[in-house]
């Protein structure tokens, strides 16, 4: 088949690879060249994938513990990988060197021009898009991964849902003193959920939820900032420093009910925006990819985006839930729920069973 993707973001670059590597022809466009450094979880899901399409990963720190707790209160659970029965429970890496191992294998076609307009499939005509270069380009199935704000969703008629949490993440990148290899880090304390990610030996990445007044301000204060992350962090971590500018983004959980159109498909933040603190919005986009390309096998494209997309959707709406309701649960600094989540921590802290199935749902193994 003959396929175009918008949007070479790692997304865009991965289901470019995946489907090249079914046997399609895939041209891929995006004008921008320089895009926003961020740390990604992958989960083992999307690292099969990856392994799949021949894509290695010598960025990063594998993922194999993960400490949740309450601040100030002694429940806490702590998920070993091994204990789990899995060597790890995912990787994380830089968005730009996920994005350089997949452009190695797809280099070939990418096209950094803009897409101006998107015509959905009709009785006379595949799907077209227009270049700004002016050049027409027909294909049996579009792939639109240009993110949430795109103005050619908009113009398919694919409204969204919104739901504003009234919180800003304000996300940046840490080097410390004291590292523990492989530990991540979900902590909970009282202004919102903090997680703290292994990108390199030294160097963590994080993502706090906060007011969006406080993310403002420290934003523009970094010796604030660096206080306040001090008070907030492990002490195991040692002293630490900001290695980047940090980043403040206002959450939104945004979702579309049928991200497709005769033709066209939604991947990526286009069919649905969740929660970043959990780490799961672009698992759960390739998980999507992985049910597509599988499709694309037995069907033609139409059947196969609506195949794939009734089978991938419950875990859509099963994660959308586990990442909203970390910040429903965690974003108030309340005596009598802070006393109740930690017991609960400590009460699944002693049941192997439970935290395999957590870990699981986490690493996209389960749905």
């Amino acid at each position: 088949m003959e396929i175009s993707i918008v949007g070479g973001g790692p997304i865009g670059l991965i289901a470019a690879r995946a489907l090249s590597t079914a046997g399609h022809r895939v041209r891929l466009f995006d004008p921008s060249t320089n895009k926003p450094k961020m740390s990604l979880a992958l989960a083992e899901s999307t690292l099969r994938l990856l392994d799949c399409i021949g894509v290695e990963l010598e960025a990063g720190q594998d993922l194999t513990e993960i400490f949740v707790n309450e601040k100030g209160l002694p429940g806490s659970m702590l998920l070993h990988a091994s204990e789990c029965g899995y060597p790890r429970f995912g990787r994380v890496i830089c968005s730009q060197a996920l994005e350089e191992a997949v452009s190695l294998h797809v280099s070939e076609c990418v096209e950094t021009v803009a897409v101006e307009t998107i015509r959905a499939r009709s009785a006379q005509a595949n799907p077209h898009i227009r270049l700004a270069t002016g050049e027409e380009v027909a294909a049996d199935l579009v792939i639109l991964a240009d993110g949430g704000r795109s103005h050619l969703t908009h113009a398919l008629g694919m409204m969204a849902h919104h739901r504003p949490f009234g919180r800003s993440a304000i996300l940046g990148r840490l080097r410390v003193i004291t590292p523990m290899k492989g530990r991540a880090y979900e902590r909970f304390i009282g202004t919102g959920p903090l997680a703290i990610l292994p990108v390199e030996e030294d160097v963590y990445g994080f993502v706090w939820s906060l007011s969006p007044n406080h993310a403002g301000q420290l934003q523009q204060s970094p010796s604030e900032l660096i206080g306040a992350l001090k008070d907030a962090m492990p002490r195991e971590l040692g002293s630490i420093e900001l290695i980047a500018d940090p980043v403040v983004i206002p959450l939104v959980e945004r979702w579309t009910d049928q991200p497709y159109r005769p033709g066209v498909v939604l991947i990526g933040n286009g069919a649905q925006t969740i929660h970043p603190v959990a780490g799961q919005g672009l698992n759960l986009a390739l998980r999507g990819v992985t049910q597509i390309t599988a499709e694309l096998k037995q069907s033609d494209p139409d059947t196969a985006v609506r195949t794939a997309f009734a089978n991938w959707r419950p875990n859509r709406d099963k994660t959308r839930l586990a990442s909203s309701s970390l910040e429903a649960l965690f974003d108030r600094d309340v005596l009598p729920r802070k006393i109740l989540t930690s017991l609960g921590m400590a009460v699944a802290d002693q049941s192997p069973w439970l935290k395999t199935k957590i870990a699981e749902a986490g690493m996209g193994i389960v749905s």
